[in-house]
């Protein structure tokens, strides 16, 4: 005897040519989302074709009971989203709550997914470990399931913010650069778009502070980094940072300092100057973002800005828990700014010239 295999959702999602969070959405007869006639025609269409029934499902519990959190990151792979993240669950754990870890590697559609994915999964909340790309989308879901963005202070999100002012930050690496005489640097970093606002903001920073000063200059080397790419390529923002400094140094640019767009990128900076036989920071002054812990090892010495990775991520939990609770009134929102500060370590000194006036 053969048992007859029971249609799933998976099955009508894969037959109608749509994503599962699409199917389940118009099958569950979602009203707060909308789909063209001809979708859901043909989603409603297949189901009864294939002879879908939606399973009965058990009476959720109360969301305030659940205390199940969505955490959206663009990656795990950098230690500056991995730390994040990690701050996050420790304050999860803290107030018993559940988290849920999904990463978009900057794909517009992934995190419209995922955000149409949080309300039919019931989750009690969200934190966005970047700045959303989606952010009509973003503030519609806030309005019923509460949302924390960490992001970059030139923002007019209508939800719940943790900040910090990329463009400062910026001029604060070319004041450091400056002062140290080095009048001109290369600025390295993988995509500068609209998309990655935080390196661009870090980069006009950076402009603004040599754009005051005479006979200076800012080279932007820069590489466009697809979805695919970074999903497919862990150490992807390394190899960049080492490419384009060989591109740097192979044109015979009469540059002295370079300034990486995170450490990450930085790391990539200081292997090519490294396998160049170029000495840090004799030859070349090199300066990051972000202040990961490998950068304050003793044979690393990173010249980087402090972002306060893990207090952003354990106050925008906070936060969001206020929300959850009812702790904090619903028809406020939050923003929270961080300051940064520049440590200065070993592969920043005075440019060469400025060492012979001396």
């Amino acid at each position: 005897m053969t048992t007859k295999k029971r249609i799933t959702l998976e099955d009508v999602s894969r037959a109608a040519g749509v994503s599962l969070s699409t199917a389940s959405m118009i099958l569950s007869g979602r009203p707060d989302v909308s789909f063209s006639p001809e979708t859901v025609r043909n989603v409603r269409r297949t189901a009864d074709v294939l002879g879908y029934r939606a399973p009965v499902r058990r009476r959720s519990r109360p969301l305030s009971s659940r205390k199940l959190v969505l955490i959206v990151s663009p990656n795990v792979g950098n230690a500056y989203y991995a730390n994040m993240v990690q701050a996050i669950q420790q304050s999860a754990e803290q107030h018993g709550a559940s988290t849920l870890i999904f990463t978009t590697y900057r794909d517009a559609d992934k995190e419209k997914e995922i955000l149409n994915m949080a309300l039919e999964m019931g989750v009690s909340g969200m934190v966005f470990a970047m700045m959303p790309q989606s952010v009509e989308l973003l503030e519609k879901v806030n309005r019923s399931l509460p949302i924390v963005v960490i992001g970059d202070r030139n923002t007019s999100l209508n939800v719940d913010t943790v900040e910090l002012d990329n463009y400062s930050a910026g001029m604060l690496v070319g004041r450091h650069m400056l002062g140290l005489g080095h009048k001109r640097i290369a600025f390295i970093s993988t995509t500068l778009n609209a998309a990655n606002a935080i390196r661009v903001r870090r980069l006009d920073g950076v402009r603004a502070v040599y754009a005051q000063e005479p006979d200076t200059s800012v080279q932007v080397f820069a590489r466009d980094i697809t979805p695919l790419e970074e999903l497919n390529d862990i150490g992807i923002e390394h190899r960049v940072g080492y490419e384009l400094t060989m591109e740097c140094l192979n044109r015979g640019s009469d540059i002295s300092g370079i300034v990486a767009v995170n450490d990450f990128v930085a790391y990539g900076v200081l292997d090519a100057l490294e396998e160049k036989g170029l000495r840090v920071p004799e030859d070349y002054s090199v300066c990051g973002f972000d202040n990961l812990s490998a950068s304050r090892f003793w044979n690393v010495g990173l010249t980087s800005v402090e972002h306060h990775i893990e207090e952003k991520g354990r106050n925008a939990f906070n936060i969001l828990y206020e929300r959850m609770t009812g702790d904090s009134a619903p028809n406020n929102i939050t923003r929270v700014e961080f300051s940064h500060h520049l440590l200065e370590n070993r592969s920043t000194a005075p440019a060469r010239q400025e060492r012979e006036k001396r």
